[in-house]
């Protein structure tokens, strides 16, 4: 069976086939109403770990660094008191009332019940103040999503790490800076999809390499310049002209590199050990699909950042961040570490059968809860027999669908939706929502979602753009005590923060690669790196390969490829690269023919 459906918010089409429905029955929901990507950015709009402001706590008044601004109807508490039995989330429960729609009572729940200033496992971070979402953090900056990592800034997404700056999707990793999508790397910089790499700067997809400069597709290679093999003495000697100590000369080989990288073909997706899998970002998976940078994923479709450490995802809808042996989770975000049977729930860890919870680790048969742990059989904060839980349960699920919520778009919110956007404790451009489906504040306003306005800045800037040493060994130390304008000005969409500092311990890594100053803020950098990944869309293309060459005759072939090179490859693919993108699309066979 399948059936064509009118999304709610975007008024588009969307298909749910025969496998969605018996995954829908299998977890007694009903088929959803919002089309796949409206339902991403729904979840999405809950989910802010790089934004950070002061205000102060609830019940302390206390001065905290925080990720939910001053202006949010919403209370917080330090999170090492929020983590302790220290206070009661049962004093806050209340009955269900069947007089009004269930959404109404969970909003006004969420807003009394405190938050945790920050979402970060306190006891496991070490000088790192100013991190979030991340656990097993030591001397960090500014680092989110992290896990195991020590004497980084700005990095995002990263596990088992160390010594690395402006960094995003990197595991396993050391001294990499300007890095996107790098596994096992050392000393790899201004470099994109590496894995496993070396002393290498300036390159794209390369493999197992060492001592490579501006290469792209390179596989086991070692001393090469932009795809050129060099003998070690001529390598060393040959890059001591690109100036790179120099911000000119930075700039110079960034934009070679790009031109360079324009004349080879990319794989129609990013992904390895995959069966029978679609989207972008894919590893170690089965049977995915529609995913986005998702690793060890099996019987799964439109999830999205799920990672592992031994065990990853499995049997599991609409998930999204961040996995770690997780199954049966479906409209779900920011939960992971042995959940199962999650629904319409965010941020929960080690919990089992839970619906429309928000932080409620370590239990399990909760409803519509906040801030519960090792609980069971609750209800808005309320503790019931078992009996009566499993009696209520049926009641409320259907009174959510014959009271059902209306949102000030006149979008209808029955058993079965996630959380309404407009109950969000964050503004669209506060969240990952904005960072990979940017809207502007009047088509976020438009489409029914809250902004966060934020205030004028109006730093006394020291130290202006054009005024910023050209290399690294112009500075002096009292770099550090200068607030440098940004490059933008907050003339971007990127919540540029107009100026910023530089740390001592991001002067001396500077020094140590002998890499210049950057001059666009820590926001600003971190925007214009995911820009670098492909976007979670798709789209339908054939092969670029037209035989013995590209079809826009810019890449002659190197090797033989199945379809004989008289012949052009008719390959069909779904892709994150738009028809209208420039780059060279190959489907897999003829790409590795070419680069493996």
């Amino acid at each position: 069976m399948t059936e064509t459906k009118t999304c709610q918010h975007c008024k588009d089409s969307f298909v749910i086939d025969a496998s969605d429905f018996d995954f829908y029955a299998k977890i007694k929901v009903p088929p959803p109403t919002w089309c796949p990507e409206c339902r991403l950015k729904r979840r999405l709009m809950w989910n802010n770990t790089t934004s950070f402001y002061r205000r102060s706590t609830s019940d302390t008044n206390k001065e905290v660094i925080s990720m939910y601004s001053a202006d949010k109807p919403h209370k917080i508490m330090e999170d090492k008191k929020w983590w302790s039995d220290e206070w009661n989330p049962f004093e806050y429960g209340r009955e269900y009332d069947f007089s009004k729609p269930f959404f109404d009572q969970f909003d006004k729940l969420t807003k009394e019940v405190p938050l945790p200033h920050l979402q970060r496992e306190y006891a496991t971070m070490i000088h790192s103040e100013y991190c979030n979402a991340a656990a097993g953090l030591k001397n960090c900056y500014l680092v989110t999503n992290a896990d195991m990592v020590e004497n980084c800034a700005y990095g995002e997404m990263v596990q088992r790490t160390r010594d690395c700056q402006d960094v995003v999707f990197t595991y396993d990793s050391e001294l990499c800076y300007e890095g996107t999508s790098l596994q096992h790397c050392y000393r790899t910089v201004f470099s994109q999809d590496c894995e496993n790499c070396r002393d290498v700067w300036f390159s794209l997809d390369c493999f197992d390499c060492n001592d490579c400069f501006g290469c792209v597709n390179l596989r086991k290679k070692s001393y090469c310049i932009f795809n050129k093999q060099y003998t070690k003495e001529e390598y060393h000697k040959k890059i001591e002209e690109f100036e790179l100590g120099s911000r000119n000369g930075v700039q110079s080989v960034c934009q070679k590199t790009k031109d360079f990288s324009a004349l080879f073909p990319r794989k129609f997706m990013h992904g390895r050990l995959n069966t029978d899998v679609s989207g972008e970002y894919v590893y170690q998976s089965k049977n995915a699909k529609n995913m986005y940078n998702c690793h060890k994923t099996e019987n799964c479709k439109y999830c999205h950042f799920l990672k592992y450490v031994t065990t990853g995802t499995s049997d599991s809808y609409d998930y999204t961040i961040f996995g770690n042996t997780a199954d049966l989770i479906y409209e779900s975000v920011w939960c992971g570490i042995q959940v199962s049977n999650l629904k319409f729930c965010f941020w929960n860890y080690n919990a089992q059968d839970l619906q429309y919870c928000i932080g409620c680790h370590n239990s399990r048969q909760l409803f519509g809860c906040v801030g519960l742990r090792k609980k069971q059989y609750c209800i808005l904060n309320k503790q019931y027999p078992k009996d009566k839980y499993e009696k209520m349960i049926p009641k409320i699920i259907a009174h959510m669908s014959d009271m059902p919520y209306e949102d000030k778009k006149k979008r209808v919110y029955k058993y079965g939706e996630f959380f309404p956007p407009e109950m969000s404790p964050f503004g669209y451009n506060e969240t990952w929502a904005h960072t990979y489906f940017p809207l502007s504040k009047e088509e976020a306003l438009e489409s029914g979602f809250s902004w966060y306005n934020r205030e004028d800045r109006n730093y006394a800037i020291t130290l202006k753009v054009r005024d910023v040493p050209d290399t690294i060994k112009e500075v002096n130390d009292n770099i550090v005590n200068e607030i440098i304008e940004c490059e933008h000005r907050g003339e971007c969409n990127e919540n540029c923060a107009t100026a910023f500092k530089v740390i001592p311990a991001e002067l001396q890594f500077y020094r140590r690669l002998n890499l210049p100053l950057p001059i666009l803020c820590p926001n600003c950098r971190r925007h214009q790196r995911l820009k670098k990944l492909n976007p979670i869309e798709s789209h339908e293309r054939r092969c670029g390969c037209a035989g013995t060459q590209s079809k826009n005759n810019l890449y002659q072939n190197t090797a033989n490829h199945s379809h004989h090179r008289d012949n052009p490859c008719f390959t069909t693919f779904q892709t994150s690269y738009a028809p209208d993108r420039q780059e060279i699309v190959y489907c897999e066979q003829c790409y590795n023919a070419e680069v493996v």
